[in-house]
């Protein structure tokens, strides 16, 4: 049986240690760490929305998984202030 993908061989032991399917989109990687990188990714999301470039219903998706990670943010935030403050007395 013939393996069509390519894979990773490791130099030292000659084994295959990964598989990598063929035709798999490259990953798509953006800041989000802050709230205006939240902003800026959203509306992104909202242009190529308008544009037709990303199907609104997947723009709906990934819009709320922006504001889950927005929520995480200010809650961490929010956190950090209250230890600080915390510390202070």
């Amino acid at each position: 049986m013939s393996n069509q993908n390519p894979v990773e061989i490791d130099a030292a032991s000659g084994e295959v240690t990964e598989y990598t399917p063929a035709g798999k989109p490259a990953r798509y990687r953006c800041p989000l760490d802050s709230m205006s990188d939240i902003k800026r990714e959203m509306a992104k999301i909202y242009r190529e929305a308008r544009s037709g470039l990303v199907d609104v219903q997947d723009a709906t998706k990934l819009t709320w998984c922006l504001q889950a990670v927005a929520k995480v943010i200010e809650g961490s935030d929010l956190e950090k202030r209250i230890e600080a403050l915390e510390n202070q007395k």
